[in-house]
């Protein structure tokens, strides 16, 4: 799965004439059946694409679908022909602006074959690998095309590899799902063994049923929905911790981890999202939202989640790019319940996918976003939860198959959780960016993501900041290194020991705040300056200050100041009412 993440140009295409017929392809010279305007999310993608070189590979998406039995090789070429004369995506071009979908007619797919027999299967395995990494880095030509590949890996005569590879403006997670179901009740009809399939949706269909969503009345009640979604003039940032100093313009390299959550855990994860009146899905999106919470200590949050476009439209057979990025905003309370949070994230997502209608290209153009070159505008991390891609049991006749993703090795987001079912329970692949973290920490991160479920299993009444996230191990090591408690003499004022420790190393660093960085003897400098200010004023000892700034270098100076002063500081908030702080004052 993926997801358009790029704002597309305005250009300008007829919505009114979403199909039409023609004889020659202009671009390439070949037959072809239709011209179909694009979608503004494939509009999105094709801008993407144009970015650069690792942009484009961002797009390319794998599946390997292992095929265990006597496998009919003539039979499945034939059926991977029959998927392509199915759907128009599939053997689909773009044109050079990219505001067209040049759908060509159907013709043989060219079936690359690799006989791995004769090696062991250490070699086979590595030849296997090279493949995989040859299948996500090697570029489509939007224009040219072909836009999907298909190559056979032959490792015993029982044993064989399906290797998939299409571009995402034509194939998206969705998709997949399509593709590894009917290839196996193709395959059968094939050898005599199945039915013959109904017709499946059309993409030109789809073009023509989104230019009548774009067009209709209650597209301005989408456009309503998400504004209200971020009204202010500030947009939240999510800034996870980084390992490498964050470059002036984003790569895309990228590694992937696998991370499995057993069955027991799934299972009762999704008793937990049932208790609370919601789904599987909205239990571990909120348990996300609670790990990026913990390691931000952001309470405002933006999250990318995916939303099938082909069960909007009610056309679940079509193969095509029709996922819409949807950008949901979560206020994490640090002291909610974790059911609460699970059910305030169920109704938020039934929210979102109601007002899916409207393009995340689209709704960027109607926001106060900056342009930062070296992060995604609003979303930088995605969620999903994957629908099952796997065949369905028996519908390979005589063949055991088992589908899996691809690694990319280029990916448009700094972090991408994709949750899909396996054989053992949950596989969580998670793409990130190799050029920001390391993969030690994302495996940690991982970690944290299981203990947090786990604790939420365990008690989902917690609130979110007493949740566990550490596994045993850490948490061992973390108690050991912690040192023996500290006896301290006389009166145990906190200001006291910071006046102990500025003597002991005056020229050590005790604060940073941006580009700020005072020592023990600056701040402690600073701090008495204002403190002698404050008891000339006629602050005394006992007496109560109120302090009302935002988090920053001045308000550390202030609350030493005011204890040095021998008074007691009341912290007031500077977003409240003046009307309260006049309250809270008196």
């Amino acid at each position: 799965m993926n997801s358009a993440v790029m704002e597309a140009p305005d250009m300008g295409v007829p919505q009114a004439s979403a199909a039409a017929a023609v004889e020659f392809d202009p671009f390439a010279g070949g037959a072809i059946e239709q011209i179909v305007s694009t979608t503004e999310a494939q509009r999105e993608v094709w801008l993407g694409d144009k970015l650069s070189q690792q942009a484009s590979l961002a797009y390319n998406e794998a599946v390997k679908l292992r095929l265990r039995g006597v496998l009919d090789t003539r039979a499945l070429a034939a059926t991977l022909d029959s998927l392509i004369a199915r759907h128009d995506s599939l053997r689909a071009t773009v044109s050079p602006d990219g505001t067209q979908l040049m759908i060509g007619e159907a013709a043989p797919l060219s079936l690359t074959e690799h006989d791995l027999a004769h090696l062991d299967a250490k070699a086979q395995a590595k030849s296997l690998d090279e493949g995989c990494v040859a299948a996500v880095t090697e570029p489509f030509s939007l224009e040219e095309g072909p836009l999907f590949r298909a190559a056979l890996y032959r490792l015993s005569p029982l044993d064989n590899v399906l290797l998939m590879t299409a571009h995402h403006a034509v194939c998206d997670g969705w998709s997949w799902g399509v593709v590894t179901e009917e290839l196996g009740q193709l395959y059968a009809e094939q050898i005599g063994e199945g039915p013959a399939l109904e017709p499946a949706a059309q993409y030109a269909e789809y073009a023509m049923w989104e230019a009548a969503e774009t067009s209709s009345r209650a597209m301005q009640d989408h456009v309503d929905y998400w504004l209200s979604r971020f009204g202010g003039s500030t947009l939240p940032v999510l800034e996870l911790p980084v390992d490498h100093p964050r470059a002036a313009v984003r790569s895309f390299t990228s590694q992937r981890i696998d991370h499995l959550l057993d069955r027991e855990l799934v299972d009762a994860l999704r008793k937990v999202g049932a208790a609370s009146g919601t789904s599987l899905f909205a239990t571990m999106f909120g348990a996300f939202a609670t790990l990026l919470h913990r390691l931000t200590e952001q309470d405002d949050l933006v999250i990318g989640i995916a939303a099938a476009g082909q069960m909007a439209a009610d056309m679940p057979t079509l193969v095509g790019h029709c996922v819409n990025l949807l950008p949901m905003r979560v206020a994490v309370d640090g002291q909610l319940p974790f059911h609460a949070l699970v059910r305030q994230s169920g109704t938020a997502l039934l929210d979102a996918f109601e007002h899916q209608s409207l393009t995340y290209g689209t709704l960027l153009k109607k926001l106060p976003v900056p342009r930062d070159p070296s992060r995604l505008p609003l979303v930088n991390v995605l969620f999903n939860v994957d629908r099952d891609a796997a065949p369905g049991k028996g519908t390979f006749p005589g063949l055991e198959a088992h589908a899996s993703t691809v690694a990319r090795r280029f990916e448009n987001f700094e972090l991408f959780l994709n949750v899909t079912p396996v054989a053992g329970g949950m596989q969580v692949e998670t793409q990130y960016n190799a050029d920001l973290f390391d993969e030690q920490t994302v495996r940690r991160w991982l970690a944290m993501y299981e203990c947090l479920m786990r604790s939420a299993v365990q008690d989902p009444s917690q609130v979110l900041t007493r949740m566990n996230m550490l596994p045993a191990t850490e948490a061992a090591v973390l108690r050991a290194l912690q040192p023996a408690a500290t006896p301290v003499s006389g009166q145990q004022l906190m200001h006291a020991g910071f006046v102990t420790q500025a003597a002991q190393q005056p020229t050590r660093a005790a604060l940073r705040a941006g580009v700020t960085q005072w020592s023990y003897a600056e701040l402690d400098q600073r701090s008495n300056r204002m403190a002698h200010a404050l008891r000339a004023r006629g602050v005394q000892r006992g007496q109560h200050v109120g302090l009302c700034l935002n988090r920053s270098a001045d308000m550390v100076v202030a609350m030493l100041a005011i204890l040095k002063s021998g008074a007691t500081y009341i912290p007031l908030d500077p977003e409240f009412p003046k009307a309260r702080l006049d309250y809270y004052a008196e």
